[in-house]
């Protein structure tokens, strides 16, 4: 996430005029397009860093990390994929929730960093791959990169997808993809975690306003669209129930269960 300089000013959900971009990256911070993954954005936070948004040392990025941890509505899960893993600092807390656990990320750095922090955990996986074509060349990288691992080399479906601050640097097209892989690739039953920066980030035309939104319209749907309407969505499946929302005057969190039933329901308390 890109946060180095940030605004100040709260922004509503449903305020579209709110376009300054005040966060940036530093110099990495160029006038580029989301249309495609940029490698020397990247390429240039961590060459300056092996910390570029001082993960470890903010406490708004711990504060982040409890909530999201605390939403998560299960206390176990045996099989999650972090998407956009950065360094690994969420991954090493993500990997004492998983039974078993692959982090991707497109930078060379960030993946070498979170590989060097979790090699004490045997059950996690890091991978180099540019979403979303990395997710649709999965098994194939997990091959390449842990030939002799007794681990399956393609774990879909995952009871866990947690996808953090990663989706604005994607394209609409490129959103729209990896939320049809998560609806063929998140497990009955399963958890997506979604969490994003609310303000905008130069170079980047995507916000984490605009992400939410269309997750939104996209899991909500089969909430919200009267009965005696037929609505034709390409690729979905099961039935995700909005578990939890989270607007912070800084980020955005939601959860989503591919499952009816809320925690309590899971508990028979209901």
């Amino acid at each position: 996430m890109s946060h180095t300089s940030k605004s100040t000013t709260p922004m509503s959900l449903t305020d579209d005029s709110y376009v300054p971009k005040t966060a940036s990256a530093g110099d990495a911070a160029i006038d580029h397009q989301s249309d495609t993954y940029s490698e020397t954005y990247f390429d240039a936070l961590y060459s300056d860093s092996t910390d570029p948004w001082e993960y470890q040392t903010r406490w708004y990025e711990k504060r982040k990390r409890d909530m999201c941890l605390a939403v998560l509505p299960q206390a176990q899960y045996s099989n999650a994929i972090e998407l956009g893993c950065g360094n690994g600092v969420f991954s090493e807390l993500l990997a004492r929730r998983c039974q078993a656990l692959v982090s991707i990320d497109g930078n060379k750095n960030a993946v070498e960093l979170s590989t060097q922090r979790l090699a004490g955990f045997s059950h996690v996986r890091v991978i180099q791959g540019v979403i979303p074509n990395g997710l649709l060349t999965l098994g194939e990288a997990l091959l390449s990169t842990y030939p002799l691992s007794d681990l399956p080399a393609n774990p879909s479906p995952f009871d866990l997808i947690v996808i953090s601050e990663i989706l604005y640097y994607l394209s609409p097209t490129d959103i729209d993809t990896v939320i049809a892989w998560i609806e063929q690739n998140l497990a009955i039953g399963g958890t997506l975690l979604c969490c994003h920066w609310r303000y905008p980030i130069d170079g980047f035309k995507m916000t984490g306003e605009m992400v939410h939104q269309r997750l939104h319209q996209t899991f909500n749907l089969t909430n919200t669209v009267p009965s005696n309407k037929t609505v034709n969505i390409k690729n979905h499946q099961g039935t995700f129930t909005h578990q939890s929302k989270m607007v912070d005057t800084d980020f955005l969190l939601d959860v989503w269960q591919n499952s009816p039933k809320s925690v309590a329901m899971q508990e028979n308390l209901i």
